[in-house]
């Protein structure tokens, strides 16, 4: 039950307590004394937008706080809001932190509030199927198909972001595969340019080379006086003196080694004379290769290591197009059954909010047969989803396959159309209610608030919705903000809401009303501006038969 509400510094209000009771509480006032300001409060407490606009002029800070007794397994659930100029507007539940999410979630549970707003949100499909839900939907069925769907659309996201990696590598693949064409039919080897540039080099200065070596090759060994030749007579010689004093020994050993290595340098030049060459087409083979690493040092990175690097890249990205395609067709796959799986439960949920529509305009017809509008039919008109995500030639959404919408046929004779083309606000208002009072019966909801939705009526309409409203009380409490006497005397408490200056300011109050000041107020609104004594005896028996 909601206990009590607390206001401090919000629009008119400096400071009110108002402490509701069990049943029906009313809450009257002249029009602008500040009863949508009690709405807008009440609106904070469950989740609503806070403004800066609506803290009191002059004050820093506005505070909203609520207290309701008998929540699950709470004895008391106290919410605080509170709004700050800087914009840094604060939520407590408990006295504990919490977030607007958080108190969006335990307003549902709390407060049921139907306003004018809301009266208006009638006349737009898209409520409709949210109310058909409350009203006998086995949350579970909503909350499976819902987890079903979302993952449905990050598969197939999954499975858009591949098809983008794969076409943008496709794009690519023809130049790719002509730049590793390219590379690998140059067979590159690692070297191999350096070995080329000391060719090139050699065969440009062959004949001076040549010239080198062969003169080198005769001074040691093939000339005339050749040093080879020389110093074989010399060891010759020291063999004879080793002979005769082996000290010698020694140099001979010497000057052996020597001769050896003398020997491999000759044999080195004439090596490199036999191999030396100026052949001009070996040249011209030396230069055209050494071009072709050249091209590809420009086109690859600067040097051919590289070009080989690139090589790798080119290979591997080239094979990475085989493992998207085996990605790919396996992601189709688990999209194609979580699209399954999607298709199958949107089925299920569809077929209970059918049933569910069955269930709800017949019992909306009965609330309807009592609110004055004996003839008319309601029934709930199910429409295909045109957008959406498309799955085997339908669209599916967040909410399902179909779009539901509440047709009335207010009259005998007169076809279903939608509520915005047939219903008048007094029709609106009582379609509401009913709805409103169906919907109680199945939900856990332990506060209903109606803001004006008696606009529009009067007369004897005025007191069946009046009765009406009583009858949801028993089971439920009910804030109801009227202007209607017949309604606010099924009252079980009744708050006048008013509006004074003091020290030139504006303020509201609020006060619960006694027994003889209720009938004043109800007196008040019968008669307008001046009071008779036929008024407060007609308030006083329209309470006593609303008694009874």
């Amino acid at each position: 039950m909601f206990q009590a509400l607390h206001i401090r510094n919000f629009a008119l209000i400096e400071n009110i307590t108002i402490e509701f009771g069990t049943g029906l509480n009313i809450l009257s006032g002249e029009t602008g004394s500040g009863k949508s300001i009690i709405v807008q409060a009440l609106e904070l407490l469950i989740g609503g937008r806070g403004s800066v606009e609506l803290i009191r002029e002059g004050e820093e800070e506005a505070e909203v706080t609520g207290l309701f007794t008998e929540i699950g397994e709470e004895d008391e659930v106290a919410i605080r809001r509170v709004l700050t100029r800087q914009g840094k507007h604060k939520t407590y539940i408990n006295d504990r932190p919490a977030s607007l999410a958080a108190l969006e979630a335990l307003g549902q549970r709390l407060i049921d509030l139907a306003s004018q707003h809301e009266q208006q949100s009638l006349l737009q499909p898209l409520h409709h199927v949210k109310l058909l839900d409350d009203f006998s939907l086995d949350p579970s069925v909503l909350k499976n198909y819902q987890g079903a769907f979302a993952q449905y659309q990050a598969a197939a996201q999954e499975v858009a972001t591949l098809h983008l990696k794969v076409a943008q590598v496709r794009q690519q693949e023809e130049f790719m595969r002509f730049q590793l064409r390219e590379i690998q039919g140059a067979n590159l080897s690692a070297g191999e340019e350096e070995a080329l540039s000391q060719e090139r080099a050699r065969s440009k200065n062959g004949v001076r080379l040549g010239q080198i070596v062969t003169a080198g090759e005769e001074l040691l060994d093939s000339g005339e006086g050749a040093i080879l030749e020389r110093a074989n007579l010399l060891k010759k010689s020291l063999e004879e003196g080793a002979q005769l004093d082996a000290s010698l020994a020694s140099l001979l050993t010497e000057l052996q080694e020597g001769l050896c290595h003398l020997e491999e340098v000759a044999q080195g030049l004439r090596r490199y004379q036999d191999q030396l060459s100026c052949d001009p087409e070996r040249l011209q083979e030396v230069e055209d290769r050494l071009a072709l690493l050249s091209q590809l040092k420009r086109k690859h990175g600067g040097d051919l290591e590289a070009v080989l690097k690139r090589q790798q890249e080119l290979e591997q990205s080239l094979l990475l197009l085989d493992d998207f395609a085996g990605e790919l067709t396996q992601r189709e796959q688990l999209c194609q059954q979580q699209a399954q799986a999607v298709i199958t439960l949107a089925r299920q949920l569809d077929e209970q909010r059918r049933a569910a529509g069955i269930k709800l305009a017949q019992a909306v017809e009965k609330e309807l047969r009592q609110l004055g509008v004996p003839q008319g039919k309601f029934e709930v008109a199910w429409t295909p989803l045109n957008t959406g995500a498309e799955l085997a030639g339908k669209f599916y959404n967040e909410s399902g396959m179909m779009s539901g919408e509440f047709l009335l046929a207010p009259n005998v004779g007169e076809g279903f159309r939608p509520l915005a083309k047939v219903a008048s606000g007094g029709e609106l208002s009582r379609i509401l209610l009913a709805i409103k009072k169906v919907i109680g019966q199945a939900r856990s909801v332990t506060t209903y608030v109606f803001d004006e939705v008696d606009a529009g009526i009067g007369g004897r309409i005025a007191e069946v919705v009046g009765k009406s409203l009583a009858q949801l009380a028993a089971k439920r409490q009910v804030l109801c903000v009227t202007h209607l006497p017949q309604v606010a005397c099924f009252g079980e408490q009744h708050f006048v809401i008013s509006k004074r200056t003091e020290r030139g300011r504006t303020k509201t109050l609020v006060a619960r009303l006694e027994s003889r000041e209720r009938e004043e107020e109800i007196a008040r609104m019968l008669a307008g501006i001046q009071v008779t004594e036929q008024a407060r005896a007609h308030a006083r028996e329209m309470i006593r038969i609303a008694r009874e």
